[in-house]
């Protein structure tokens, strides 16, 4: 029992719009970008965040990248499957 084209197609323009936006909101929320991660682990929002141009390096369970927001760096680390992400303020050892 799945939605088919013909049964998007045969309702009323408005059902079909509210559902195709709904179809685009669920598909958006499903991408999980490393603007979107370091927010959620910062006091940040999105619109403040730069991911700092550098060497994203993969290290086989996790991935580390960094970040400004509000003049402050952090060092990002997250899960590769993306599920799960850390950031702390940058110290003058860490690379970027």
């Amino acid at each position: 029992m799945g939605c088919s084209v013909e049964a998007i197609g045969g309702a009323p323009r408005a059902m079909r719009s509210l559902l195709l936006a709904a179809l685009a909101a669920l598909a958006l929320a499903g991408c999980t970008t490393q603007e979107a991660l370091t927010a959620k682990a910062t006091d940040c929002t999105r619109l403040d965040l730069t991911i700092l141009p550098s060497k994203f390096r993969d290290q086989g369970l996790t991935t580390a990248w960094c970040a400004v927001c509000k003049g402050q760096r952090y060092r990002c680390v997250g899960s590769a499957d993306r599920t799960r992400v850390e950031c702390r303020p940058l110290r003058p050892d860490d690379i970027c």
